[in-house]
């Protein structure tokens, strides 16, 4: 099996990943590319990396998942990228992390915008919740039954991205705002609590 594969959701803001494909085609030249794009933006193939287009929008955690179950058909490992950012690391040194690391999930000290997940993780602890749509808490869910799962979940710099734009899909799309509030209200019926005061072991849906 290979060793890493990138995965890249975008909704409404190919505008800012687009500039960055040519990069990341070289940074990434060990690996393939899975681009999930939600909003019809791409118009025409793009050598070296394969698109999947959907015809809604289906959210950040389907699209989590979209991505998964194709990166683990042929690779241990996936890094995730939103598509706001540009990481500025190779496979080589994603890799370099990983194993010094000896970590099957490390992400970004900011939050889950850059973020490696290993085959077997997804295998333990499943697929991500695609109830919180269509963004938002997805993460928060995630990292919490990776904890009652015993995995450690590791922050680190080294996967903080080069360039760092915060909720730029929001900044399009203000109205996603109303799912964010939406979402950790279901959080909070999910898991009996908000982040960090979580109270059940098994989620209420």
């Amino acid at each position: 099996m290979k060793t890493l594969g990138v995965g890249i959701p975008t909704y409404n803001r190919y505008d800012l990943l687009e500039p960055n494909l040519r990069k990341y085609y070289s940074d990434f030249r060990d690996s393939r590319i899975y681009i999930v794009d939600n909003g019809n933006q791409i118009v025409s193939p793009i050598d070296g990396i394969t698109i999947l287009q959907n015809d809604t929008n289906i959210g950040v955690g389907a699209s989590w998942n979209q991505l998964c179950g194709l990166i683990f058909q042929e690779y241990e490992y996936a890094l995730i990228l939103n598509d706001d950012i540009y990481l500025g690391k190779t496979t080589t040194q994603v890799m370099a992390l990983v194993e010094r690391k000896r970590a099957r999930f490390i992400r970004a000290t900011q939050d889950w915008c850059a973020f490696v997940l290993h085959k077997s993780v997804y295998q333990e602890v499943g697929p991500f919740d695609e109830c919180f749509y269509p963004a938002y808490y997805e993460d928060k869910s995630y990292e919490y039954r990776m904890k009652l799962s015993g995995i450690p979940t590791l922050k680190h710099p080294e996967l903080n991205p080069l360039v760092y734009q915060s909720s730029k899909t929001l900044e399009k799309e203000p109205s996603i705002l109303e799912a964010a509030k939406k979402n950790k209200k279901l959080y909070i019926s999910m898991w009996g609590g908000e982040p960090g005061k979580e109270k059940l072991k098994q989620p209420i849906k």
